[in-house]
């Protein structure tokens, strides 16, 4: 794997990870100068740093990519045109919300259910500060999928068979979720994902799936009250 998409999912996890120690900072900040109840400072704290961060490692993964090569096999060949990259990405966001609705229907039978803590949590904190939506519905879907698809897909589909390669890179799509008995749903996501990046050989196609699916989620969060 070239330096470059090494460098990325550097930029990737620490923007990840750094919200164990920019929080608890914006948290002191906004202590010192209002006198809002802890919890509520908390919440602040996580959606501000949370935009910040994430705007951060989008502008460094921009620049880092901008000027790169298609180098992997996923991307070898000619990309589908824009009108039919569109439609791709249309139709895949609602391939998406059908597989996981047959997700949740599957893990339902298996005595899982219940709302997903992740949805819910980025609800609250979009309903407590707006701008988080930009957070959910955009930065996230474009750091994840240059990293989840175009880099880790992308570099073990040139290694291995493709189908195993799209199967590892959403179960890790899955983990770093963190939410485990919602697994099976991130997974099906991950490989309807990898399948749009695969058949249009443009990010550009399950970034804006993933974008329209998230818009959806935040949407069902704004009108449901959080009970979605």
């Amino acid at each position: 794997m070239n330096r470059r998409y090494w460098y990325v999912l550097l930029t990737y996890f620490v923007a990840y990870f750094s919200l164990l120690i920019g929080s608890p900072i914006v948290m002191g900040i906004l202590r010192a100068v209002t006198d809002l109840p802890s919890a509520q400072l908390m919440l602040y704290a996580s959606s501000y740093w949370s935009v910040f961060s994430n705007v951060i490692a989008v502008i460094i993964v921009w620049l880092l990519l901008r000027k790169q090569p298609r180098s992997t096999k996923i991307e070898q060949g000619q990309p589908a045109s824009v009108s039919v990259s569109v439609i791709y990405a249309v139709l895949g966001f609602v391939a998406l919300l059908i597989g996981q609705t047959i997700a949740i229907s599957i893990m339902s039978m298996f005595g899982v259910g219940g709302a997903s803590q992740n949805t819910e949590m980025l609800g609250e904190m979009a309903r407590a500060v707006p701008i988080v939506v930009v957070f959910t519905s955009v930065l996230a879907p474009i750091l994840e999928e240059i990293v989840f698809r175009k880099i880790i897909f992308g570099e073990l589909a040139s290694r291995l068979n493709i189908h195993v390669a799209a199967v590892i890179s959403s179960l890790f799509f899955g983990l770093m979720h963190m939410e485990l008995s919602y697994l099976l749903v991130y997974v099906v996501i991950g490989l309807m994902l990898c399948y749009m990046y695969t058949k249009t050989k443009r990010i550009a196609v399950p970034i804006a799936a993933h974008m329209l699916m998230n818009i959806i989620a935040m949407i069902i969060q704004f009108t449901m009250g959080g009970n979605a």
